[in-house]
């Protein structure tokens, strides 16, 4: 079988790679990354579930095949909750494996995608003078970008999995969250305040938060967005503004009196 496999899918222009036993594919797949994993569960010695469990700590994003016989269809079911992608029963026709395979590139294409999507938002996210961060339902952080953490004055670079109490010194930003969490699903509300961040000097800054909640696609809150913008120098511009209308208007005044 393990010949016939190569046989055809090496025909099919695919590089491929053969193990005999479990112990020799662990070595291979710790050595190198491969796209696809046809995997025999009953093998000597090692079996294909402990290979398996092997594979998805090394390899997460391999697709795993599991190949079986009848008598252990139940074990292939298993081996899919365990995260195989399909298995295919013994015997199968060359037709079978390479359909079997072509739904494995297709999953493999679009994890990529979905990788490279996600990469790149992170990127574009990461570069974003305003600060943003994503938690989820137990207002935990999933997502938090430098800009963030450099205007809330979070030094903790490993911020994501930590509580927004731990990460944000600001109660009122997790008020925004609580209620953003708890907004009804025929709502959907930006929540806006601005928070005042004084300084032992006397000054400090002035910071624009806004709150969305994020949901599912049956509309449920799974979690909230908040975007902070230092809003600092636009205040100071308006007291000078509000400062001199104030002169001018005093100064017209005084000789008119």
């Amino acid at each position: 079988i393990r010949s016939g496999c190569h046989r055809v899918l090496s025909q099919e222009g695919f590089e491929v790679a053969t193990a005999e036993c479990g112990e020799r594919g662990l070595k291979m797949i710790e050595d190198a990354h491969y796209d696809i994993i046809l995997l025999d569960l009953m093998m000597p010695s090692l079996s294909g579930f402990d290979v398996l469990a092997r594979v998805k700590a090394l390899h997460p994003e391999s697709v795993v095949i599991v190949i079986s016989g009848y008598a252990t269809v139940e074990h292939s079911i298993e081996a899919m909750k365990r995260g195989a992608f399909d298995f295919i029963p013994k015997p199968f026709s060359p037709d079978q494996l390479r359909i079997l395979v072509s739904k494995a590139i297709e999953y493999t294409r679009a994890l990529q995608d979905i990788a490279q999507e996600k990469s790149r938002m992170r990127v574009l996210i990461n570069r974003l003078s305003d600060g943003v961060m994503a938690t989820d339902a137990r207002k935990c952080v999933v997502l938090a970008n430098p800009a963030f953490l450099r205007i809330v004055g979070s030094g903790l670079a490993g911020a994501v999995g930590r509580s927004v109490a731990e990460i944000v010194p600001m109660p009122q930003v997790e008020t925004l969250i609580d209620r953003a969490l708890t907004m009804a699903g025929d709502e959907f509300e930006e929540l806006v305040e601005e928070i005042e961040c004084p300084d032992e000097g006397g000054g400090g800054t002035v910071l624009s938060v806004r709150c969305l909640p994020f949901r599912d696609r049956v509309g449920r809150n799974v979690g909230a967005i908040t975007v902070v913008h230092d809003i600092t120098a636009l205040k100071r511009m308006d007291q000078i503004k509000s400062n001199f209308v104030s002169m001018v208007a005093h100064e017209i005044r005084s000789p008119l009196s």
